[in-house]
């Protein structure tokens, strides 16, 4: 019965890497400690049981068999091209091979790409490589200082399945690793005649990492076939020492051990990259790139937060708290639509934004994130912002009861629309005197105006669909409207001889009745009557005389000059003349 061994788990391959350079150590250099433990590390990170149980060194099971200059291999690319796994700049693919079964691509085939030079001058005739003069590279070994010390730019060889057209190349400068079959990537040129070298599945170099969940995802998603292409840097750790990354022509693919590897591209990646990658405020990424519903759109999310991109928009972050609104409110699906700003502070520094083709929303600490769009943003927008009276948002936009117009509540007041009116600015005094009054469901109705400066420069007013309510800082706020408010418009308003109201419109003591006090006299208004204006001193006489529970009852005219030039006011009971010369009334 055969006995297992069984694989050292990552514990226990700290212990080991100490002891086995210890033992490799023949010198006392610390520089060649260093590079021994290092290595051995990497031995057994990559191949533990051919370090621990064949003959060898680190060096041997990192780089595998074959790995002297003398071996007749080639070494790898990764290996003379600043650890990228991709041909040098002044070469071309011209043929590849597959072994099976590779720890490099997770147990599956490995494909190597022999990358071969250029060459400037030309073969000679009836030869296929040209002379040493004419390559951009010289025949020699791997550098120093590492195990892959196999040949570069020597092997006049060629399997020729790719980029035929070109009869005449340099040696095999070196060799490239892939998981992916070399004919699905464009770039190569190669035809699906295959090659097979089952010895060199062992061939390896520090700069290959055996199955990394980096590497399998590059494999997933097509490899240099893909969008992605090919590697522009090797794998990376990420500034927190706990991911890692490579960055592709195309794209980049991030991997955190609780998150798994996600790929990145094109303008949501430049985006990404503006918000300072995962170090910034989205974190990383969670999905692949993926379609909007729409299909039209595409988004990547994040650990923080989501990046959105449309054609004629760009791509946008949005993330906080702000983002949870935009989900709440249906993505770019719902009202808002897709963002067309990342997330800046507010001109107070304070408060945050994101702008999205429909709407916008606002987040201020104390007060959360909420939705403003449509023609009540566009009132917003004209009010300056939250920097205007209204301040900050504190409601999303919301429908009335009456399900026809639409509201957003601010700091600082509120913007009340209606489909056949528009929107309009509410606050302050007035806007506690109209919620008293029960909004737009009471007798006022839905705003028809801004807050609006008075005549005398002092008070301020708002007109209504059914009235208006007028505010100073010495009497209030107070209201008026119906057949009141119409009579008091008729006269000339908050300008002409009743000036602003003191009151609100107010029942008579029969319950009947209604009135309003303006600074400059009263109307009073009767079912029987309608509504007439009472001024002056007609009116100090007829309330002596008790008003509209007297005798004289409600007035029935306006004011008005008789026969005998006095000025008279008639009532359901009577009548009031003044005489201003005399200063006599006569109520009869």
């Amino acid at each position: 019965m055969s006995q297992q061994t069984a694989v050292p788990t990552a514990g226990k391959r700290i212990s080991l890497v100490e002891r086995a350079s210890a033992v490799l150590d023949r010198g006392p250099s610390r520089r060649s400690v260093l590079v021994r433990a290092a290595m051995v590390g990497s031995a057994l990170s990559v191949s533990p049981l051919n370090f621990l149980l064949r003959p060898g060194t680190a060096y041997a099971a990192v780089c595998g068999v074959d790995s002297t200059c003398g071996s007749g291999y080639t070494a790898f690319c990764c290996t003379i091209n600043n650890g990228l796994n991709r041909c040098p700049p002044g070469s071309l693919v011209g043929g590849w091979w597959k072994s099976d079964n590779s720890g490099f691509c997770c147990g599956n085939a490995r494909y190597y790409i022999d990358c071969h030079s250029f060459c400037s001058c030309g073969c000679e005739s009836g030869r296929n490589f040209c002379g040493e003069g004419c390559r951009n590279c010289s025949c020699g070994c791997g550098p120093s200082g590492q195990c892959d010390q196999r040949k570069v730019c020597c092997n006049n060889f060629r399997y020729g399945q790719c980029n035929q057209g070109i009869s005449c190349t340099g040696p095999v400068w070196c060799r490239v690793v892939t998981c992916t079959p070399p004919w699905r990537v464009p770039a190569w040129n190669c035809s699906t005649t295959s090659a097979a070298d089952q010895r060199t599945n062992d061939h390896g170099a520090p700069c290959l990492l055996d199955c990394t969940p980096i590497g399998a995802k590059y494999t997933a998603v097509g490899g240099p076939g893909s969008y992605l292409g090919e590697a522009t840097t090797t794998e990376l750790g990420a500034p927190d020492r706990i991911g890692r990354f490579t960055h592709y022509a195309g794209g980049s693919i991030y991997w955190h051990p609780s998150i798994g590897a996600f790929a990145v591209q094109g303008a949501i990646r430049g985006a990404w990259q503006r918000l300072r990658w995962e170090t910034g405020p989205m974190g990383y990424p969670v999905t692949d790139e993926l379609r909007t519903p729409d299909g039209v759109g595409r988004y990547n999310h994040f650990t923080g937060g989501s990046i959105y991109w449309y054609p004629t928009l760009g791509a946008f972050g949005v993330w906080g708290a702000i983002r949870q609104k935009w989900a709440q409110l249906r993505w770019e699906t719902g009202p808002l639509g897709y963002p067309v700003t990342d997330e800046p502070a507010t001109p107070d520094g304070i408060g945050r934004f994101n702008h999205f083709t429909g709407g916008s929303i606002y987040w201020y600490p104390t007060l959360g994130a909420f939705a403003v769009w449509g023609a009540i943003r566009q009132k917003w927008a004209q009010l300056s912002w939250e920097l205007g009276p209204l301040g900050y948002p504190v409601t999303d936009e919301t429908p009335t009861p009456d399900r026809v117009g639409r509201f957003n509540h601010f700091t600082g007041g509120s913007i009340y629309w209606h489909p056949s009116r528009g929107a309009f600015s509410v606050r302050g005094a007035i806007r506690d005197k109209w919620a008293a009054l029960r909004w737009e469901g009471g007798p006022l109705g839905y705003p028809i105006s801004d807050q609006l400066v008075a005549t005398d420069g002092k008070s301020s007013y708002n007109h209504f669909a059914g009235g208006s309510i007028h505010a100073d800082a010495v009497t209030g706020a107070h209201a008026v409207w119906g057949a009141i408010w119409q009579r008091w418009a008729e006269l000339g308003g908050q300008g002409a001889t009743l000036g602003s109201p003191l009151t609100s419109e107010t029942p008579t003591p029969d319950g009947v009745g209604r009135f309003n006090h303006f600074t400059g006299g009263s109307i009073y208004w009767h079912p029987r009557t309608g509504a007439h204006s009472v001024t002056g001193p007609i009116r100090e006489a007829w309330l002596s005389n008790g008003g509209p529970t007297g005798r004289l009852g409600f007035p029935t005219s306006e004011p008005y000059r008789d026969g005998d030039g006095l000025t008279r006011s008639d009532f359901e009971g009577g009548s009031i003349t003044h005489d201003p010369s005399t200063r006599e009334d006569t109520v009869r």
